[in-house]
């Protein structure tokens, strides 16, 4: 197997530690909340308004990238997330934290993460080559599942139960290193329509909406990225139904400790971890469409399994390996993205499918905190099992292996 460039192994690193910052953040703002209030609502909104920025920015932005350079974009982005921490680190040391400072801190966030996201994603296809997309995807999601979950989120735990601010802390010190090494990056990265054209001036607003709508009607008309995107979405809204509320569910249903959740939520992240490694090696042996068929029908029997018997060793089991079928659904899902979309539209494109598959997440969200709040914290799970199903419907019908192999062989053709 051919190795990956050095390039890649800057960015790896770099995301590597961001994401240790971002494990222990992820782990102490839900502490954070259910210290604040024990309503499932409440916390649920935390979920929402980090995720709804994608609602409301992603395509926009996805036209941006295409215009600028995506390493000074990922250090920018990462500066300003470090700030955003780094304020409420502060408050958190000097006076009491409201829960509407976690509302206004996640929907900050969240907008970072629409730009640091499809960023780094339209930055791979210029890194690596084709034939290495899927190795080059399962590494950095293994790199952001060890990061994050196995080192990340039990430091944050530790942190939090010694200083409420020391979690944030390091979140804002991991953005700034981050940083740092995404500003070594050698190269240019900024896409042109051709090797002798001139890098684009500032769009105008009807330029940049008229290269908006290309991206929209490039993805309206792609037969497979389009159901992938159907498919992804209805995940989406099934999972965040499930996470919104998990750390009370964890605490009430469980009787899992403050102390305990950041470890328990480790060994959870042993599916993504596992599925980051082999991720590119089960693809290969099994292809593609067995492989996304598997992936998209183990979650609906996963979250039936937890709302059925919310046991602490099953549901671990059962979150395990719900963790590693999606791990590798989005391997493939991002590794088909880079593939099939040209280099100069995978901004916009990449946008416009974010906007729809993680732009209804807020939805789920909303939905998992309303029904916990309703008819309890198991409930959730069944809305999502259904959602789930639905999705695997999509998969079943329309991504074929026909339908795979048209979509590569275009562009195989194109590239001739």
């Amino acid at each position: 197997m051919n190795s990956l460039p050095g390039r890649y192994w800057r960015l790896w690193t770099a995301a590597g530690i961001s994401n240790l910052g971002d494990g222990v953040f992820i782990i102490a703002l839900p502490l954070l909340a259910s210290r604040i209030t024990d309503q499932p609502a409440s916390v649920a909104l935390v979920a929402m308004f980090f995720s709804i920025p994608w609602l409301l920015f992603s395509v926009p932005v996805g036209a941006l990238i295409d215009r600028s350079d995506r390493r000074r974009l990922l250090v920018i982005t990462d500066m300003c997330r470090g700030a955003l921490v780094g304020g409420l680190a502060l408050v958190a040391a000097f006076s009491d934290v409201r829960l509407w400072m976690l509302w206004v801190l996640a929907f900050g966030l969240g907008i970072g993460e629409v730009f640091f996201d499809n960023g780094s994603q339209a930055i791979i296809p210029s890194i690596v080559r084709d034939d290495q997309l899927e190795r080059a995807n399962g590494l950095l999601f293994t790199s952001e599942v060890a990061g994050s979950t196995f080192l990340g989120m039990p430091i944050g735990s530790a942190l939090f139960g010694f200083a409420v601010w020391l979690p944030f802390g390091l979140d804002a010190a991991s953005f700034v290193i981050a940083a740092m090494l995404a500003a070594s990056l050698r190269g240019s990265f900024r896409v042109a329509s051709s090797a002798t054209e001139p890098a684009p001036a500032a769009p105008g607003r009807k330029q940049l909406i008229a290269e908006m709508r290309e991206g929209v009607d490039w993805l309206r008309s792609h037969h497979v990225l389009r159901n992938l995107t159907i498919g992804v979405a209805l995940i989406n809204i099934a999972l965040a139904a499930t996470q919104a509320t998990f750390v009370l569910f964890a605490i009430n249903e469980l009787h899992i400790s403050e102390h305990w959740f950041g470890p328990l939520m480790a060994i959870i992240g042993a599916g993504s971890l596992l599925a980051g490694i082999a991720g590119s090696y089960v693809v290969n042996k099994v292809g593609r469409r067995f492989t996304m068929l598997v992936a998209a029908i183990t979650p609906v029997l996963t979250s039936l399994a937890i709302g059925l018997w919310p046991v602490t060793w099953w549901v671990i089991l059962m979150t395990t390996a719900q963790a590693f079928t999606i791990t590798i659904w989005s391997i493939v899902a991002v590794s088909l993205r880079q593939q099939l979309v040209p280099g100069q539209l995978f901004g916009r494109v990449n946008s416009v499918y974010r906007w729809v598959s993680t732009g209804v997440m807020p939805v789920g969200a909303v939905v998992g905190g309303l029904t916990a709040d309703w008819f309890g914290l198991r409930a959730p799970y069944f809305i999502a099992a259904g959602l789930l199903l639905t999705a695997y419907g999509v998969v079943a019908v329309h991504l074929s292996t026909a339908e795979l192999t048209k979509a590569e062989n275009a562009v195989a053709a194109a590239a001739v």
